[in-house]
């Protein structure tokens, strides 16, 4: 059973809670090793400050390494040189960045504060309390990956800020203790990266549109949407959800040539064709219907597969099948039918491959986010209108 956010010590309450006023850029609260269960956390690094919630009354404790378990209603608090300790729950912070050990073993490098408390009676939950900016730096550093220019950066750094705007309480209105998760239902985060040296131009180009966030004609953050590779067209909102002035379809030659412009997969043609027949509503012995599926082709983006009157959603197709798009054609290879597709995600909003192109060709972060958001502006953070 999930712990609720009122079994909280008062004092890591308002750490959490009074960080979320409106107005102003916020801190952060993102739930890390998000979907995953964790029995245990180890944490290093120097002269890091333990606070201990328990029954109202807060205790400090400065070590090098905690070990956090579940225990006894709450956690329970290991370090060298002091009994175990329990508490409701705990905020670990430090002068400097440290490591975090949690679900899998898995090691992060993290800035800011991060809270643990029980998750049930047999996990943990770990929340990172950090700045907008901390947050982006991780943020353009796990979405990017090996996409690196600082006018790139400086443009996934405002998107993100903006996705975040239109987002940060979406899971707080569920009655969570975070904002965001550290994963794909939000934005992924993974923390900074321990490259000293990256660290310094992550920093550069997240301070280039620091506090900036895009909104419409309105004034009112954007949903700004993005993804890994338009395939050389961008698919407009209503094919999702409803219509978005600044997500429209737009011809993008930028995304053409990139490593995941093109991609192929290969299925049991008589599996297709049934599943195919049971959606279109038709017979997949049928010769005609067997020559269209497999001959199918795409060459401009579509919302729907037609056939006879029958029709059936790309994207229907692409989440069933896994594909990596919904912009496909379709060839018969024999006992088997190979899709060539183009793109990578669901196309709506700024393509990652397609804004490198951009900045490695001279065009600036604000010419970036014009090009994929046709109608929006940069303003700052407090000139957003709710």
């Amino acid at each position: 059973m999930r712990v609720p956010c009122k079994t909280l010590g008062s004092g890591l309450w308002l750490l959490l809670a009074a960080i979320s006023a409106f107005g102003e850029v916020p801190q952060v609260r993102v739930r890390l090793f998000s979907g995953s269960n964790m029995t245990q956390i180890l944490l290093s690094g120097a002269s890091m400050e333990l606070v201990t919630y328990r029954a109202g009354e807060a205790s400090l404790l400065v070590r090098d390494a905690f070990q956090i378990r579940p225990g006894q209603g709450g956690v329970t608090v290991s370090a060298e040189g002091a009994a175990d300790m329990t508490a409701d729950s705990v905020a670990v912070s430090a002068e400097q960045p440290y490591y975090l050990v949690g679900a899998r073993n898995t090691k992060r490098y993290l800035p800011g504060a991060v809270v643990i408390r029980p998750r049930s009676s047999a996990y943990l939950l770990a929340v990172n309390v950090l700045s907008m900016d901390d947050y982006l730096m991780g943020v353009v550093h796990a979405e990017l990956g090996r996409l690196e220019h600082p006018e790139l950066w400086a443009a996934q750094a405002a998107v993100a800020r903006t996705w975040f705007a239109r987002n940060q309480r979406k899971f707080f209105d569920q009655g969570e203790c975070y904002a965001v998760t550290d994963d794909v239902q939000s934005q992924v985060y993974h923390g900074w990266p321990a490259d000293s040296a990256r660290r310094a131009r992550l920093q550069a180009a997240v301070r280039e549109t620091s506090g900036l966030v895009l909104v419409d004609e309105a004034g009112r953050g954007i949903e700004a949407l993005f993804h890994a590779n338009s395939g050389g067209q961008t698919m407009p909102s209503e094919w999702y959800f409803s219509p978005r002035g600044h997500l429209q379809s737009v011809p993008d030659t930028f995304s053409l040539n990139c490593p995941q412009t093109f991609w192929t997969k290969t299925l049991d043609k008589e599996a297709f064709l049934t599943q195919m027949a049971r959606w279109l509503k038709a017979s997949s012995s049928d010769s005609e219907f067997r020559s269209f599926v497999c001959t199918y082709q795409q060459p401009v983006r579509a919302e729907y597969l037609m056939y006879q009157g029958q029709k059936i959603r790309l994207r229907t197709i692409r989440e069933h099948y896994k594909l990596r798009s919904t912009w496909f054609s379709i060839e018969d290879a024999g006992g088997t039918v190979v899709l060539h597709g183009r793109g990578y995600g669901h196309g709506i909003g700024l393509s990652q491959e397609g804004a490198h192109a951009m900045a490695q060709r001279g065009y600036s972060a604000a010419q970036i986010m014009a090009f994929y958001y046709p109608g929006t502006q940069l303003v700052p953070w407090e000139a957003m209108r709710p």
